[in-house]
């Protein structure tokens, strides 16, 4: 198990239940076509977010994990755009465009008003120091984009 895991310990098992997470896994899973991922907990997938020096040494060596990579980063926001339509009760799409390893971009639309756009520098390197950052940047990303959308359309 990841260090960075072993330090949240005592409160993994309630963070695990958290909304974003909740969602971030279904998301991770209807994007597993393949079932690739199939046989891993929810747990394992969680962590593949969490960034360490072991796993960067292994992801270096590993040139599988830029499926993996692709998938995690479509994912994340896919799962923030799927809470923003909860939150704002408006049809969403979101776009998710890995042009290469280097620059890539996200796109959130809402009701028709742009909503969120993110540049992603090196999604093979997409990754936070704990589930919680991973929690606390979503949930800004969510935040600010209600926020646009609610001086555009009514909810």
């Amino acid at each position: 198990m990841n260090q960075s895991l072993l330090l949240e310990k005592p409160s993994h098992l309630s963070i695990l239940k958290h909304d974003f997470l909740q969602e971030l896994i279904e998301q991770i899973r209807r994007a597993d076509t393949l079932g690739k991922y199939v046989n891993w907990t929810d747990e394992l997938l969680l962590e593949q977010f969490i960034v360490s020096i072991d796993k960067e040494e292994h992801s270096n060596k590993n040139i599988n994990c830029d499926l993996l990579n692709q998938l995690l980063t479509n994912a994340f926001f896919q799962a923030i755009g799927s809470m923003i339509a909860k939150k704002t009760v408006q049809t969403t799409e979101t776009y998710v465009h890995l042009k290469n390893k280097e620059f890539s971009s996200a796109v959130v639309v809402c009701g028709g008003v742009l909503v969120l756009y993110s540049l992603i520098w090196g999604y093979q390197s997409f990754g936070f120091l704990s589930l919680q950052e991973l929690i606390e940047s979503a949930e800004t990303n969510i935040q600010n984009a209600v926020t646009k959308a609610s001086h555009y359309l009514d909810f």
